[in-house]
């Protein structure tokens, strides 16, 4: 882990267990970031934060876009819990930056890798580099078939006109995804002033959810249905990213540049969920279908220039402006008994048009002091030009709104193997489009989502305030911290009918977070390095949910602790503990949980070679529990992921590299 002045920079290489794995799975091990049993990514507690890849923004959710990258294709992983103006000012906790690998060497080089685990879970990827004179290319490709599988226990009462309806269920729940996809990149310089840049990254997924459960309906304590419901959620998602850069040297000098960089996203996806009842008699009972369709595209234009000073300090200013706009056609069906077909409901069905627009402008002065400290000051604008068009309702919401995002950053080196830094800076987190979508949609036949127009956009202040201390072999870093939000915004529950609950978004109110982020790592011996992470922070959140006022507070804390021994013969042993209390939530509260995963390691080939097992949930220890407790609605739900979770990689690296490269690279100075 390398310590800059806004940024943490972590070099994932050397974890075992990333080995056959994605870029999720990786971020389990991450300091800072917490990835829970259903793949949810939070950093610092916090789900709003922004993933950039290689410093492009994804257009689809973190967790989506995350499942797509193999391990084996990450360089490094910047975590920048306070960034500086430079950055777009949204997300709430602050930003995850995955950096790919890409050859420096001159010649050829090729990786790939494949993995195979039980419950039908495999996967491979590929990446070729050739580097020659002035001209940089890469080409690569992944394809994986993933499963997870679930036991579902859920217990539901509702308070519904003097009558007290009670639901309860048990069953299997299977997530499984198909991922494939190819990207390439190319570098041109022509001279040593200019350099252009190319890529493109295509991908096509599959994203499918399937469960069978056994219901109990009472009402009033006495038991007035019972039957099997049959759930299945077919997603399907084209994705293409389109990017081309400029870089222009003036007088050949690194650090005095400009940039323009050109990005376009397109997002195509369709979704079909169906669930359908059967009673005793294997009968079907009832029947509720969704569709829904909708592309999403978004184009960027960034321009960035940076000077130096004689006094070793600098100027950055740059200017960006986002397009962005999301269709989305959703529909509602439900099964006529008498002639077995589904019938549209009107009432349950809308199409959305989402523009947003974004201008932005930034300015940052930075430089050093007496070789001490070290600074930086900078202010970024943001003019959000917002529009969401319904055209069943032919109604229209419009929002333009200017803001301003101060940020500064401070490192004080005390000592050679000492340093503090202290850091501030505001942002916003925009309600995302299907969170605006205010029309009414069914999930199963107890639950309903709609969306909220009205919502506001959250805002952030962050401190921070950390010490770094270079070790013999190791490092110990502490950081406090504390986070402000305005117009927090959560997902809530509440009864919609006798025995069915609307999940809904609001803004609930303000929050805040403090705490304090340990990470200790450490060569004992050859044999033997440790590394413990530790985050504990207090969260506060007040505010009125349906004009009741409520205030809740909780205590959490995640520990990692990972250990690895270098063993005889090129065997590597990795054991890696993980540990996340309970957490209170607006509404409620979830449980603690631990997990184990064991990784092996043995390298062959004089390294060309190496394979990898993987024993994940080793002590079968990652159950989740969680409960809403309100005035009419009481919620529990157990999810027991199925055990045991196996797996065995193997990658393959071939390097065709000129002499001159080989011996740079013994020297430290290639890839």
């Amino acid at each position: 882990m390398t310590q800059k002045i806004d940024r943490r920079v972590i070099n994932v290489g050397r974890d075992l267990a990333s080995a056959g794995t994605n870029s999720l799975q990786m971020l389990e091990n991450i300091p800072s970031v917490t990835v829970d049993m259903d793949g949810n990514v939070s950093l610092r507690g916090s789900s709003g934060f922004t993933l950039l890849i290689d410093n492009k923004p994804s257009p689809m959710e973190a967790s989506e876009a995350l499942q797509l990258i193999p391990a084996s294709n990450i360089k490094d992983i910047e975590i920048i819990t306070n960034p500086s103006a430079k950055y777009n000012a949204e997300g709430t906790s602050g930003i995850i930056n995955i950096i790919l690998k890409k050859n420096k060497l001159e010649g050829v080089s090729t990786l790939i890798n494949l993995n195979m685990g039980n419950y039908n879970n495999y996967g491979g990827d590929f990446l070729v580099s050739v580097n020659k004179n002035k001209i940089k290319f890469n080409i690569g490709g992944n394809f994986r078939n993933a499963n997870r599988y679930r036991d579902i226990t859920q217990e539901r009462t509702i308070k519904f006109d003097e009558n007290i309806s009670d639901v309860n269920s048990e069953g299997l729940h299977r997530f499984f995804r198909t991922n494939y996809g190819m990207n390439a990149a190319l570098e041109w310089s022509p001279n040593r002033k200019s350099s252009f840049s190319f890529g493109v990254n295509g991908n096509q997924r599959q994203y499918n959810a399937a469960a069978n459960y056994d219901f109990q309906e009472y009402v009033n304590k006495n038991l007035i249905n019972e039957y099997a419901n049959k759930e299945r959620t077919l997603r399907q998602f084209f994705g293409l990213t389109l990017s081309s850069g400029y870089e222009y040297l003036i007088a050949g000098d690194k650090e005095h540049r400009i940039n323009i960089t050109g990005m376009y996203n397109l997002h195509d996806g369709k979704e079909d969920a169906l669930t359908e009842s059967f009673n005793n008699l294997d009968n079907i009972s009832q029947g509720n279908q969704s569709t829904e369709v909708g592309p999403s595209a978004l184009f960027r234009v960034n321009i960035d220039y940076e000077k130096p000073f004689k006094n070793k300090s600098k100027l950055k200013v740059g200017a960006r402006t986002d397009f962005g706009n999301n269709k989305d056609d959703q529909n509602s069906y439900e099964l006529n008994l008498v002639t077995n077909e589904y019938v549209k409901l009107p009432l349950f069905s809308t199409k959305v048009d989402y523009l947003q627009n974004v201008y932005a402008g930034y300015a940052i002065y930075s430089g050093k002091l007496k070789k001490k400290l070290g600074y930086q000051f900078g202010l970024r604008s943001e003019y959000t030009d917002r529009k969401i068009f319904m055209e069943t309702l032919n109604s229209e919401t419009k929002i333009e709104r200017l803001d301003f995002f101060p940020s500064a950053h401070f490192s004080y080196q005390l000592s050679k193997k000492n340093q503090v830094k202290a850091n501030f800076s505001r942002r916003i987190q925009r309600p995302r489009s299907w969170n605006l979508e205010p029309f009414i949609s069914w999930e199963d036949p107890y639950t309903v989502r709609q969306g909220n127009p009205n919502l506001l956009p959250e805002y952030i202040l962050s401190y921070e305030l950390g010490w770094i201390k270079s070790l013999k072999k190791g490092n110990f870093s502490i950081e406090l911290y504390h986070r402000n939000t305005v117009n927090t915004i959560q997902r809530i529950q509440e009864a919609y009918d006798t025995n069915a609950i609307l999940k809904r978004p609001i803004n609930a109110g303000t929050s805040n977070s403090t705490g304090a982020e340990l990470s200790y790592r450490k060569r004992f011996k050859d044999w033997w390095s440790l590394d413990l992470g530790l985050n504990s922070f207090l969260y506060q959140i007040s505010g009125s949910i349906n004009n009741e006022v409520f205030e809740r507070e909780s205590f959490s804390y995640n520990i990692r602790l990972g250990n690895t021994f270098n063993l005889k013969n090129d065997w590597k042993f990795q054991v890696v503990s993980k540990y996340t209390s309970a957490l209170a939530t607006t509404q409620g509260r979830s449980s603690d949980y631990l997990a184990v995963d064991l990784a092996l390691k043995k390298d062959f080939w004089r390294n060309r070679l190496s394979s990898s097992f993987q024993f994940r949930n080793a002590l079968n220890s990652m159950n989740r529990e969680t409960w809403v407790e309100t005035t009419n609605l009481t919620t529990y739900r157990l999810a027991e992921p199925r055990w045991p979770e196996v797996s065995l990689s193997i990658a393959l690296r071939l390097n065709n590299y000129n002499h001159k490269d080989k011996i740079k690279s013994i020297k430290g100075e290639g890839f």
